[in-house]
């Protein structure tokens, strides 16, 4: 199987995975994966105050996948350059990214799973400069 298709077949395991929250949900922890996102003692007595169904377990995680689909969607059109992202200097132009297959005797470089975490500051900051 040639290595594009096996990784956008993983990507839709990846989010069924991440879309499945029930648990979540029934029993909410404040502690979540990344600290900035911790939830509050109000947003876990709300959770808990619920009542949900089989149903609405059901709606909620197709919603969720969906909006997860949509996040890997438009970051793929991100790298494949049909949208363009919202640029700091009107002069630069957004082309895309390109991945490759990685081969064994090609030195590492920074990894884009640790500098999304690390960029959600910078991201952050920008933000709340234009509100």
């Amino acid at each position: 199987m040639d290595s594009k298709q096996l990784f956008l077949r993983e990507i839709h395991s990846i989010i069924k995975e991440y879309s499945e929250i029930e648990e979540q949900l029934k029993k909410p922890s404040k502690e979540l994966s990344w600290e900035e996102f911790n939830l509050t003692k109000n947003e876990i007595s709300a959770l808990n105050d619920q009542d949900f169904t089989d149903e609405s377990i059901s709606a909620i995680e197709k919603i969720v996948r969906d909006n997860i689909m949509g996040a890997f969607h438009s970051a793929f059109c991100l790298l494949d350059g049909v949208s363009d992202p919202v640029l700091e200097n009107d002069d630069n132009m957004w082309i895309g990214l390109k991945l490759a297959e990685k081969h064994e005797d090609e030195e590492e470089e920074d990894f884009l799973h640790d500098e999304l975490y690390n960029s959600y500051w910078d991201w952050q900051e920008l933000n709340n400069k234009h509100k």
